[in-house]
């Protein structure tokens, strides 16, 4: 038993170190592979939206659809300075996902939609760091595929990454996804309603679970796990370079990766609606109580260390 523990926590550190030569994007127009740009490469983009998928064939093209509208109204509204990439990473689904995906990058364009398809499936939190990993915005947006949160509310946390900054004189100069900061989407304002159409039975587990992500980050995000979280680019690339957690909790592990890296956070209200077929299920209580184990012990017992920016920055 401590020997597969023990693999677990290695396999886990060292796909911490996983790099974008790994990758490489779908061009269906083409039919051929693209290699993935850097997130330690320049920016190139004003905004990337990250969408990770698994067996999202039905939801994903009314979020798509959605989504690509709302920006390029906000185009048409700031001008051409107002530049964007949507990634949809593909975590090994078993249905029409990509091919749904495929048709949003014919009809917008290859350089504005562009599908990451990886060979198995691996977990959210594998999805969502490949796509971090590959993107070129200088924000950086993860939303869940079933369009849950309305993508209008970016606005919202785009305000809040500007004031949060850790770099005030150069988020003047080059915008909010300038120097450090992280902003989380929060439906914490309705836990009060949400507790009453629940079963007593799912309230407990959920009632264990929030308390136990208080034991590992405190009480300073009251909403770990909304799919609606925006970063700086500098941000991404110390967070999404030290995570481990491929599945669950991974959100929880930023939460705990930000306050090391003394990455600034703040939480913002989101507009969140309950979209049928979610995949959370009783027993995903007792892996991502799991997962919550592994970041106390993994980072507190030493099996894993918190890799700095210039650290970081030498293994890309």
């Amino acid at each position: 038993m401590a020997k597969l523990v023990w693999g677990a926590f290695a396999r886990l550190n060292a796909d911490s170190q996983l790099k974008v030569a790994d990758f490489a994007f779908e061009d269906p127009s083409s039919l051929r592979k693209v290699p993935c740009p850097s997130i330690f490469s320049e920016p190139s983009k004003e905004l990337t939206v990250v969408i990770p998928a698994y067996n999202e064939e039905q939801r994903l093209p009314a979020t798509l659809q959605e989504t690509l509208s709302y920006l390029q109204r906000r185009r048409d509204r700031q001008g051409a300075s107002f530049t964007y990439e949507v990634i949809i990473v593909d975590d090994g689904s078993r249905d029409g996902t990509v091919r749904a995906a495929s048709e949003y990058v014919r009809k917008h364009g290859f350089d504005a939609v562009r599908v990451l398809r990886l060979p198995q499936n691996r977990g959210k939190g594998y999805a969502v760091k490949s796509g971090m990993l590959c993107s070129r915005g200088q924000r950086l947006l993860m939303m869940d595929a079933d369009g849950a949160t309305k993508v209008p509310d970016l606005e919202r946390l785009e305000a809040k990454l500007a004031d949060i900054s850790s770099d005030k004189a150069s988020a003047v100069t080059a915008g909010s996804g300038a120097g450090l900061g992280f902003v989380l989407g929060s439906r914490a304002y309705m836990q009060e309603a949400a507790t009453a159409k629940r079963s007593a039975l799912r309230n407990f587990l959920m009632h264990g679970f929030h308390m136990l992500v208080m034991v590992v980050v405190g009480n300073q995000i009251r909403d770990t796990q909304c799919g609606f979280k925006l970063f700086t680019r500098a941000a991404a690339q110390q967070l999404y370079s030290n995570q481990r957690l491929q599945r669950w909790c991974f959100d929880v592990e930023l939460v705990y990766l930000a306050q090391q890296l003394q990455i600034p956070m703040a939480e913002v209200q989101v507009n969140w609606t309950e979209i049928p077929g979610s995949k959370i299920r009783l027993t995903s209580i007792v892996h991502m109580a799991l997962e919550l184990a592994m970041i106390k012990t993994g980072y507190g017992g030493g099996l894993w260390t918190v890799r700095g920016p210039q650290e970081v920055g030498k293994l890309h």
